[in-house]
C-alpha cells in the first residue's frame, strides 16, 4: 500500500455546527458583547474538544440572537459541505417545562415524532448549552438549514420517513472520511 498519500481530513457532523452556533448566539444574548469568531465545545462522542469557526452573529431582538456557521465534513463526499447552519437562541417562556427547548426550523426535516433532531444532536446541544446557563434561565433554540429542503431532495431521507428537509443525526461529532475520493482504492488495497 502506498503510504505517501496523506490521510483524508476529518470534519464534523451537522449537529456540531448547530451547537457551536447556538453557543455563540447564547453568549451574545447573555452578555451583548460581540461574540468571538471561534467557539470550543465538547463533542461528547468522542470525548474531545472541537474548535468551530463562527461566520456571523446578530441580535434579532432584545430576546433573540442568530449565529451562522458553515458545515465542514472534512474530505467526505458530502452534499452539506459549506451549507450554512443558522442557530437562533431566544429566552424561554416562564411556563416552558425544560431549561432548553430545541426546535427544528426551516430546512430541518420532519418525521412522525416531530423535528428530525436525533438523540446525539439533542445531547450535544443540551450538554454544551447547559454549561452557559444559570439554573433559573430558560432558552429556546431553533436550528435552521436554509438549503435543507433543496438538499434533502438529493438524499434518501424520505425513504426513512424524514420529509421537508435534512436531519440532525449521527452518533458522533466526527464526520469520518469514509467516502473521500481515493478511499475505496485504499480499502481495496488493505
Amino acid at each position: 500500500m502506498d503510504r505517501s498519500r496523506s490521510s483524508p481530513r476529518r470534519g464534523y457532523t451537522l449537529p456540531v455546527f448547530a451547537c457551536a452556533g447556538a453557543i455563540a448566539a447564547l453568549r451574545h444574548l447573555i452578555s451583548s458583547v460581540q461574540a468571538s469568531n471561534m467557539v470550543t465545545l465538547d463533542l461528547i462522542e468522542p470525548a474531545e474538544i472541537a474548535e468551530i469557526p463562527i461566520e456571523q452573529v446578530a441580535r434579532l431582538s432584545e430576546t433573540s440572537v442568530l449565529a451562522i456557521t458553515r458545515s465542514d465534513p472534512g474530505d467526505n463526499l458530502d452534499l452539506t459541505r459549506h451549507t450554512p447552519i443558522w442557530s437562533v437562541v431566544s429566552w424561554g417562556e416562564s411556563a416552558q417545562s425544560e431549561q432548553i427547548c430545541l426546535e427544528g426550523g426551516e430546512g430541518i426535516g420532519r418525521h412522525t415524532e416531530g423535528a428530525a433532531i436525533y438523540s446525539y444532536a439533542r445531547k450535544l446541544l443540551q450538554t454544551n448549552l447547559a454549561l452557559e446557563l444559570s439554573t433559573d434561565q430558560k432558552i429556546k433554540v431553533t436550528i435552521i438549514l436554509p438549503a435543507g429542503r433543496r438538499l434533502a431532495l438529493r438524499t434518501s431521507n424520505a425513504a426513512f420517513g424524514v420529509v421537508d428537509g435534512l436531519s440532525l443525526l449521527g452518533t458522533s461529532g466526527i464526520a469520518q472520511p469514509l467516502s473521500a475520493p481515493g478511499q475505496l482504492a485504499e480499502y481495496r488495497e488493505t
